[in-house]
């Protein structure tokens, strides 16, 4: 049972929870309540805020230059790797992800293949270049909107700190922080999972002690997966 990689995560998820916990609850239920709601705000905004601007990310900084390179390629060769091309610009991906890509493209890019280098470009990295990275994009961007809400919301949790300070106020302040600390510790728990999907997802599942086999027997990835908001 211990050498079970997805017990020993569930064990340290719990030992987790209970040291933020107590974190939370010493800060009193003011600034706990203040970061629950902004731990939830920051997940949900980074969420809407990611898939939001993901597209324009892409198209604005990353399809022209796609563009330019795949028309220049097929002009000097005359032929068309689809395979290929999604190797070359997005080989970190699952091939399975990139093959299902390439597939759906296959059976729609005879219609342009008479057209120029230009017109068939524009065509792959709208049709497979785009539903590969899109999704990569929108993570990146996830943590990084996730990182600038989280630092608003330390900034008011900090300020809210102080009532602790204050007699009787203070004390029954601390008291009531033990029932929403467990809740943010949960959320935090909660953004941990979201960076280990992250990485099963552009590692392919190809690491020994963390793919979806090994982690499909751990209660607390088993949950993350009902509520995954990236899925």
């Amino acid at each position: 049972m211990f050498k079970n990689p997805s017990f020993l995560f569930d064990i340290i998820c719990t030992a987790a929870w209970i040291i933020l916990v107590v974190r939370y609850a010493r800060k009193g239920f003011l600034s706990s309540i203040v970061q629950l709601v902004g731990n939830l705000f920051s997940l949900l905004g980074a969420k809407e805020l990611s898939a939001a601007c993901a597209g324009w990310v892409f198209e604005h900084m990353l399809a022209g230059g796609f563009r330019t390179q795949i028309a220049a390629n097929i002009a000097a060769g005359g032929a068309v790797d689809l395979s290929g091309i999604a190797e070359k610009y997005a080989g970190f991906l699952p091939a399975s992800f990139r093959a299902s890509i390439v597939a759906a493209c296959e059976r729609s890019i005879g219609a342009v293949l008479a057209d120029n280098a230009v017109v068939l470009a524009d065509s792959i990295v709208e049709n497979v270049l785009q539903p590969l990275l899109t999704p990569v994009i929108t993570l990146v961007l996830f943590f990084l909107f996730y990182a600038l809400l989280r630092l608003l919301v330390s900034m008011l949790v900090t300020v809210l700190g102080l009532v602790n300070k204050l007699p009787v106020i203070g004390t029954v302040n601390r008291g009531l922080g033990w029932l929403v600390g467990g809740a943010t510790a949960l959320l935090d728990i909660y953004l941990v999972l979201c960076i280990l999907w992250g990485i099963i997802v552009i590692t392919g599942g190809n690491l020994n002690v963390l793919n979806d086999t090994v982690m499909s027997s751990s209660l607390y990835y088993k949950i993350f997966n009902l509520f995954n908001p990236f899925l």
